[in-house]
């Protein structure tokens, strides 16, 4: 026998529909109630990974500074935007560390060359370059490659390099532009 409404619900479908909201509106709360705890909780939990992540990457930078920095030499060196010198409307630049101070110039074979002094700081170098004609000094950081990111061309790791150069043998240009900054 097929299933048939009773006198009663068919006469009063308020009755029925009562029924139904009351077993339909209490998942529904439940369901809108957690979800609320959820979203409201969303901010806090994102705020505590970003700190997480923020505090990673500090101990990440931490430890790749104390690796840059009391990795370097003191000495005379020279990266270019390529690896083999002398080539036209290439930047280079050439420094010279001592005790993480430094005194260089950055330069183009056959054009004028801008010095700069500064330091050593962290996974940095923090520099004022001093403008060759105007003679106006900019502040200018560099960042620095961890020394697992550096290789000569000769496959041979060095200390340090600024981030997008790449270490090339000093020639007789760089000691003469090297010896013309040191002077001033």
């Amino acid at each position: 026998m097929p299933y048939a409404l009773t006198p009663q619900a068919a006469s009063c479908p308020q009755l029925s529909w009562l029924l139904l909201t009351r077993f339909i509106k209490r998942p529904l709360l439940f369901v809108a109630l957690a979800t609320g705890l959820l979203l409201g909780l969303l901010p806090f939990l994102s705020l505590d990974a970003r700190a997480a992540d923020t505090l990673a990457a500090d101990t990440l930078a931490a430890d790749s500074e104390i690796t840059v920095a009391s990795s370097v030499k003191d000495g005379t060196y020279v990266f270019g935007e390529s690896s083999e010198s002398g080539q036209l409307g290439v930047t280079y630049m050439v420094v010279n560390v001592q005790a993480q101070q430094l005194i260089g110039a950055f330069y183009q074979p056959s054009s004028s060359f801008d010095c700069f002094h500064g330091q050593i700081t962290g996974n940095e170098m923090a520099l004022t370059v001093v403008d060759s004609y105007s003679q106006t000094a900019h502040p200018y950081n560099l960042a620095l490659a961890t020394s697992s990111q550096v290789a000569s061309p000769r496959g041979a790791a060095s200390a340090f390099a600024p981030v997008g150069f790449q270490l090339v043998e000093v020639s007789e240009l760089d000691h003469d532009i090297l010896a013309t900054c040191q002077a001033r």
